[in-house]
């Protein structure tokens, strides 16, 4: 497979009776099935030829490769412009992966003993995604709240939760508060809300503890949802047009957000086989609200998910449908990189920038577009997935034309 990447049969002779020569061989075989690029195994293989000798010259063998030596290795490089790394480090990462499968590596050391947090937190993380259905990213928030709520209960002595007081949690939440700001504050009450009901789950406390917890105070429908016009929506849609394969994913990811009102993690997690194209349906997988929907398949959007998977999608075993445009071409590993793209995109279409702009702004401006055209709130909470007619009121106040019909008069110019 070395003739995949180098053409003068000189260096094929030279990697090939090097120290990793038939190491390389497999190298480039799994970076050729996984995509990547000529150039790209090419500069791979030169490296791990390069660390090669190095190991040779030292009298290192595979068995005594581990993180400190390869952390030498590296150390001893000529040093790069900043933000670059070392031509000689770019294929290390896959010739470690291969010999960490081949089972060439020294086993890792054993991990520390886990603690007491670390057991709760492990598995308040388990009842996050196997009971509630939390997407990732909400576990990682919630488990970085509770985090810091065990360390400050340990301050005190060892985790029994029977004598957890309610002022213990007042005092967490008000320091927590402190540092944010604007709904973020109401956050960290809510993954405190949530580990108590998961200590509740196991028997560690009992029913109704979780009231302890105090909300801060923010008043509802105090502000407008974020949104974009009409001609906003349809200026970021067209920065996305074009006919690479970056250009074809993220087209029909901003379709889906803008057209459909979709979550960011409901993009992420779509796969080939929820796109029913006979029947014109989308089938939305259960998540947040731990039900699953089905919404119609519009043509535009079928025309840009077509177009991706027909002339942008690499090809690949994965059933997910979006996928990274460059080797090894898996799915995006964090929703947040759905968010990432439509702010992108609106940043290149001039929308101001500020915060929350991304995916979301896209399914508040579907949400506002559907009540001013008259659909009722059971067909907007349909769409977009609400368990309660309550979260879809928020867009009530956007519906600016029955406002202003039921408007009192403006009593400054009778004055």
């Amino acid at each position: 497979m070395l003739e995949y990447g180098f053409a003068q049969a000189s260096v094929i002779t030279r990697l090939r009776h090097g120290p990793l020569g038939p190491h390389l061989e497999t190298l480039a075989t799994t970076l050729h099935q996984h995509g990547y690029a000529r150039n790209s195994i090419r500069g791979y293989l030169r490296a791990c030829h390069q660390f090669g000798q190095w190991l040779s010259q030292q009298g290192y063998t595979i068995a005594d490769v581990d993180a400190a030596l390869v952390a030498r290795y590296l150390h001893g490089l000529p040093r790069p412009p900043v933000g670059r790394r070392a031509k000689a480090a770019a294929g290390l990462p896959h010739l470690l992966t291969l010999w960490q499968q081949q089972g060439l590596l020294p086993s890792a050391a054993p991990l520390p003993p886990q603690t007491a947090t670390d057991d709760w937190l492990a598995r308040y993380t388990q009842y996050l995604e196997q009971v509630c259905g939390a997407a990732a990213s909400t576990r990682t928030r919630y488990r970085r709240v509770v985090q810091r709520l065990l360390t400050a209960c340990c301050d005190t002595g060892p985790l029994v939760w029977n004598t957890l007081q309610a002022q213990t949690l007042t005092t967490f939440l008000r320091h927590e508060a402190a540092t944010t700001s604007g709904a973020g504050r109401k956050m960290p009450s809510v993954a405190v809300r949530s580990f108590l009901r998961f200590l509740v789950f196991c028997g560690e406390l009992p029913p109704g503890f979780e009231a302890a917890v105090p909300t801060p105070r923010q008043w509802t429908h105090a502000t407008l949802p974020q949104r974009l016009t009409t001609e906003e929506v349809e200026r970021v849609l067209t920065t996305c047009l074009g006919e690479s394969p970056k250009a074809l994913r993220d087209h029909a990811i901003l379709m889906l957000l803008a057209r459909l009102g979709l979550r960011a993690h409901e993009v992420a997690t779509l796969c080939l086989e929820d796109l029913d194209w006979h029947a014109g349906r989308v089938h939305i997988r259960p998540g947040k609200t731990h039900h699953a929907r089905v919404l119609p398949l519009l043509q535009e959007v079928g025309r840009a998910a077509a177009a991706y998977l027909r002339h942008g999608r690499p090809t690949t075993t994965s059933r997910t449908l979006f996928l990274h445009c460059r080797a090894p071409f898996t799915p995006f590993a964090d929703p947040r990189a759905i968010g990432l793209i439509a702010r992108r995109a609106c940043l290149r279409a001039g929308i101001p920038a500020r915060p929350r702009l991304g995916a979301h702004t896209f399914r508040h401006t579907a949400a506002s577009q559907m009540v001013n055209r008259g659909a009722s709130f059971k067909e907007v909470a349909d769409v977009l997935g609400h368990q309660s007619l309550q979260t879809t009121g928020i867009y009530a106040k956007l519906d600016v034309e029955t406002l202003a019909a039921v408007a009192l008069p403006w009593q400054g110019e009778a004055i």
